[in-house]
C-alpha cells in the first residue's frame, strides 16, 4: 500500500469512527437477541461476518424468536435490504472502473454507514493530479464498521447476560440512523432523499404490514440517486 493510499484508508477509518457510537450498541443488541432466540453463539457470530447487515440480522432473529416462518422472515429481510440496490446504483458511477476484486470487496462492505461516509467523499471533486485513490477511503470506512460489528456482536454474545436491562440498548437502532441522516443532509442528494422519504411516509402511512415504510425507503433512495446523477452530469 502506497503512502497516499494509506492516507485515504486512514481518513475513511477516521470519518467512520463517529458512527460507531450507534453501531456498537446495535451489534451488542443483535448478539443478545440472537442468544434469546435460541441461535447458537457460533452461528450468530458467523452471520455477522458473512451477512454483515445489521438491521436485517436483528429483524431475522426477532422474527425467529416470535415463531415466524421461513418465508415471512426471508421476505421481510429481503424487502428491508432493497435499499442496497440503490446504494449500489449510486456507487457504481464511482467504482465501475475498478478491477473486479475491488468491486466485490466494496460491495461486501457497502452498508448504510459506509455509504453515508463514502458517498460524500466521492461527491467531492476528484484529485487534480495523481491517481484517484478514493476507493481506499471507501475501504477504510467499510472495514472500520465491519471490524466494530464483529467485536460488538461477540461482546453481546459473551457478556449479554451481564448487561443490565436498564441500559436499554434498543436506543442504538434509531441513534444510528439519526447519525446517518445528519451526515447526508449536508448535501443536496441527501436533502432530496429526506424530503421524498418523509412525504412517502405520510402518503403511505395507512398501508398494512408497514409497507409504507418500505416504499418510503425506495422513494428516498431513488430521489437521492437521481439528484446525485443530475449534479454529476451538470459538472
Amino acid at each position: 500500500m502506497s503512502r497516499p493510499a494509506l492516507r485515504e484508508f486512514l481518513a475513511g477509518c477516521r470519518d467512520e469512527a463517529p458512527l460507531l457510537l450507534g453501531a456498537v450498541p446495535f451489534g451488542m443488541l443483535y448478539g443478545i437477541s440472537a442468544l434469546a432466540a435460541g441461535i447458537p453463539a457460533w452461528l450468530a457470530q458467523l452471520a455477522s461476518a458473512v451477512v454483515f447487515a445489521g438491521a436485517a440480522q436483528l429483524v431475522i432473529v426477532q422474527m425467529l424468536a416470535a415463531g415466524a416462518g421461513m418465508l415471512p422472515t426471508a421476505l421481510t429481510s429481503g424487502l428491508l435490504n432493497l435499499r442496497h440496490l440503490l446504494y449500489s446504483a449510486s456507487m457504481a458511477t464511482y467504482v465501475g472502473h475498478l478491477p473486479r476484486r475491488w468491486r466485490m470487496l466494496l460491495a461486501y462492505l457497502l452498508t448504510d454507514e459506509a455509504y453515508a461516509v463514502a458517498v460524500l467523499r466521492y461527491q467531492a471533486r476528484p484529485p487534480a493530479e495523481g491517481p484517484d485513490l478514493r476507493h481506499w477511503y471507501f475501504f477504510g470506512a467499510g472495514f472500520t464498521l465491519w471490524f466494530a460489528w464483529q467485536v460488538s456482536t461477540a461482546f453481546g454474545l459473551v457478556f449479554g447476560a451481564a448487561i443490565p436491562p436498564a441500559w436499554e440498548l434498543d436506543f442504538a437502532v434509531p441513534l444510528t440512523f439519526i447519525a446517518l441522516l445528519t451526515l447526508l443532509l449536508r448535501e443536496r442528494p441527501g436533502q432530496a432523499a429526506a424530503l421524498a422519504a418523509g412525504g412517502a411516509v405520510l402518503l403511505f402511512a395507512a398501508l398494512p404490514f408497514k409497507l409504507g415504510l418500505v416504499l418510503a425507503i425506495l422513494a428516498g433512495l431513488g430521489a437521492g440517486v437521481w439528484t446525485a446523477r443530475r449534479l454529476e452530469r451538470a459538472r
